[in-house]
């Protein structure tokens, strides 16, 4: 089951630390967020946090975890962060959806799937952001990938 975080609930570190492993940043843009949490059984095992910047809106953090994932959960969440956003969304207005990932990220090829295409690339963004090097599926990360979607109401 998705839903809305709720502001007294505990905020699943593990989650969050594992899409981005600096947690001042995380909690740098939480407060200013939507979190949406992926449930089974009372325990969270996916997260989504989305918030507005200027006329875009941005996923800052998405995460499922390890033994839950290939289950279309990282989809789910994606959809329901989408059904989100048009549902507030004035007629007709093109909302602007971005997502940003490691060069090497397998997590690409979901938001691709999904219908995100590649808009840029910030080379060496993880070499100039990050204190230590940060590893997917073995491979250190350099460059960003910026991905958008636009989402229309009908």
């Amino acid at each position: 089951m998705i839903r809305s975080m709720h502001a007294d609930e505990v905020y699943p570190w593990s989650l969050l630390l594992d899409a981005d492993p600096d947690k001042a940043m995380v909690e740098g843009y939480l407060d200013q967020s939507q979190v949406l949490i992926y449930e089974e059984k009372n325990t969270v095992i996916g997260i989504v946090v989305f918030r507005q910047q200027l006329d875009t809106w941005e996923i800052m953090n998405i995460a499922v975890a390890p033994d839950h994932q290939n289950r279309g959960i990282g989809r789910r969440l994606l959809q329901a962060v989408e059904d989100t956003l048009l549902a507030t969304a004035a007629s007709e207005t093109p909302i602007r959806l971005v997502i940003k990932t490691g060069d090497h990220s397998p997590a690409r090829f979901l938001y691709q799937k999904q219908g995100f295409t590649i808009f840029s690339c910030q080379k060496n963004y993880f070499i100039d952001h990050y204190a230590e090097p940060i590893y997917e599926e073995g491979r250190q990360l350099f460059d960003q990938i910026i991905l958008v979607k636009h989402l229309i109401c009908s």
